[in-house]
């Protein structure tokens, strides 16, 4: 029993496509939910941290707009580069840690959703996405 690469190269744009449309939403949702000048800025949350949530939660570093919004950038440029097939282990990788980081950022505003991505990027990163209808697949 197993999986076939059209099944897994679906899964791919599937997942690309949600995570593109989640993550573009939330642009409008940067400065109440997770800027310093919001409703959790980091000089409340950080105290109550401990060393390894400070080093995982990359959006935790600074809570400037500009940092924000670069750092959501990345993110939807890795939801992308999941979307269209380019060097996927790495938007996988890095869409996952991007993701953890950002639903950590305010755990206030995690739903089942966002449990759901954090174990179909999880599961992602080990998956041959880059078998069929892939940028990388025309390459090989």
């Amino acid at each position: 029993m197993g999986s076939n690469l059209e099944a897994v190269a679906l899964f791919r744009i599937s997942l690309g496509s949600m995570l593109l449309i989640e993550l573009v939403s939330r642009f409008q949702y940067l400065h109440p939910f997770y800027s310093d000048e919001g409703t959790l800025p980091l000089r409340l949350l950080l105290p109550q941290t401990d060393s390894l949530y400070k080093v995982v939660c990359i959006h935790c570093y600074s809570g400037s707009m500009s940092y924000l919004k670069i750092l959501l950038s990345i993110q939807v440029m890795l939801a992308c580069m999941l979307l269209v097939g380019y060097k996927t282990r790495v938007a996988s990788v890095g869409s996952w840690l991007l993701y953890l980081s950002l639903t950590l950022r305010n755990t206030w505003l995690n739903f089942i959703l966002d449990r759901y991505f954090h174990y179909l990027l999880f599961y992602s990163i080990f998956l041959p996405l880059d078998g069929t209808w892939a940028i990388d697949s025309i390459a090989k």
